[in-house]
């Protein structure tokens, strides 16, 4: 080994690499306290993310999308009084009959009728009018089941090869049969908030009653791409049908990707149950109906955005598989393996620190030292700041507290510039990946893995080997 020093360097910067490691994985590994700041971390990073790629499009051309939404509005309850939905479900037949006039691709009611109105006249009515186009409708998975049999008809069978451990409810809702009976589809609009009460991803599909139910924005996409119900792929990290691969996590959740690059115009209820939008509008377009007026009760917290409607969360769900612009997450082994790769790269970079002057001369760059140098030289050419600079220099000889400051100053920028360059590189690619490949690598770990793999090398450079050498050699 002593003869074939660069293999010995190999064998050094290999065993740190694993052993920083390994100390982050086993902390991730038994969770606890670590696992919960690496997520507080990654969800910080993730709006921080989402907040810097907005501002960077803000000059970016947008477009109007194929969606719109109909909302129940502050204005439309000025109007229409207060909301009741058995009141309101009256409105709804003149309402849809506009809508469906202009021949939709789509009309998704982000509304659920779980009870028969009080006068069967209305359901009835309201049904025929359904019957009339590509309707929708949300309805909802309940931990007892108030439903029978009546969603059997939209299901499709569990895979035996599923691995995803796809979200789980014991049951349903009720809802009005009528009602169903007159949908192209339904859909599942149940939302799982993180444990800090964020809405970031939805359930593409559900395990419920040993079978396969989809969210209805998969529903809505399904049926206007003329795709069957039993051409789903399901593989560890992704849902598959045609043409289309949702990245997932373990769950079977995707990311809602809110793009502003696709723009959804909101129109009142009331303006369409008046009959003062044309029907041509709605040619071709993807109407969601829901209650959007504040303090109506559906509203979600998402990052950045803070509350939004909850059909808003639908509808960029639907945007997002249309478009195929999703947000993909590496899997458990990959993630992994890239921090395996990162412990190898910051531990060559830190343990070869000042032995590549290229390397240097680019910390040296990025920290604007050499700038600042620059600077300050120019500076001290004029002859006012040239005087109190000298006086300066007569001070700081005087004075012990002053040298004293400027020496811990100087100490502690060596030891801190090369981690604080690094974190500043390695943000920057992270974000680089996410803003133009879509993939959120997840920086909490990395982030750490960096400053493990510092502190590692600058205890390994600090150990006094020639003590072991001189007991090596007092023995023999």
């Amino acid at each position: 080994m002593e003869s074939h020093p660069a293999l010995k360097k190999a064998v050094i910067i290999s065993a740190i690499a694993f052993s920083g490691f390994f100390i982050l994985y086993f902390s991730i590994m038994f969770k606890g306290i670590v696992a919960n700041i690496l997520t507080q971390i990654d969800n910080t990073l993730y709006t921080q993310f989402l907040s810097t790629r907005e501002r960077l499009s803000e000059e970016a051309e947008k477009q109007y999308s194929n969606v719109v939404i109909v909302g129940i509005d502050d204005r439309t309850l000025n109007k229409l009084g207060a909301y009741n939905p058995h009141k309101y479900r009256r409105y709804h037949i003149p309402m849809l009959e506009n809508i469906l006039k202009g021949e939709p691709k789509a009309v998704v009611y982000d509304i659920y009728f779980g009870d028969p109105h009080d006068d069967p006249n209305v359901d009835r009515m309201l049904s025929d009018v359904m019957k009339k186009g590509p309707v929708f409708s949300v309805f909802f998975g309940a931990k007892h089941d108030r439903s029978g049999e009546i969603f059997n008809k939209i299901a499709t069978k569990v895979p035996d090869s599923l691995k995803l451990k796809l979200v789980n409810e014991k049951g349903f809702e009720s809802i009005s049969p009528e009602i169903f009976q007159s949908l192209k589809g339904a859909g599942l609009a149940n939302a799982y908030p993180d444990k800090d009460g964020l809405l970031r991803k939805m359930p593409i599909f559900f395990n419920i009653k040993d079978g396969l139910y989809p969210t209805i924005a998969m529903e809505v996409f399904r049926e206007t791409s003329g795709i069957s119900r039993n051409r789903f792929k399901f593989g560890n990290d992704r849902i598959e049908t045609g043409d289309l691969t949702i990245p997932v996590d373990e769950h079977g959740r995707a990311y809602v990707n809110i793009d502003e690059k696709h723009k959804i115009r909101e129109i009142p209820f009331y303006d369409v149950y008046k009959g003062r939008m044309p029907g041509r509008f709605f040619k071709d377009k993807i109407v969601f109906i829901a209650a959007t007026a504040s303090g109506l009760g559906d509203m979600k917290l998402v990052p950045l955005y803070g509350y939004i409607s909850g059909v808003k969360v639908h509808a960029n769900l639907y945007l997002n598989m249309l478009h195929k612009n999703f947000i993909r997450e590496l899997s458990v082994g990959r993630y992994y393996l890239v921090i395996l790769l990162v412990s190898f790269i910051y531990t060559f970079l830190f343990f070869f620190r000042g032995e590549h002057p290229p390397l240097k001369r680019m910390m040296i760059y990025f920290t604007g030292t050499l700038l600042a140098l620059k600077l300050s030289e120019s500076l001290l050419k004029i002859p006012f700041i040239s005087r109190i600079y000298q006086k300066f220099k007569i001070l700081r000889n005087k004075s012990y507290g002053i040298r004293l400051f400027f020496l811990i100053l100087s100490e502690t920028q060596k030891r801190i510039e090369p981690i604080v360059v690094q974190v500043i590189i390695l943000y920057l690619a992270l974000f680089f990946i996410f803003n133009n490949f879509h993939i959120f690598i997840k920086p909490s770990a990395l982030l750490i893995q960096l400053f493990i793999s510092y502190i590692i090398v600058s205890e390994y450079k600090m150990i006094d080997f020639s003590k072991i050498s001189d007991r090596e050699q007092s023995s023999e």
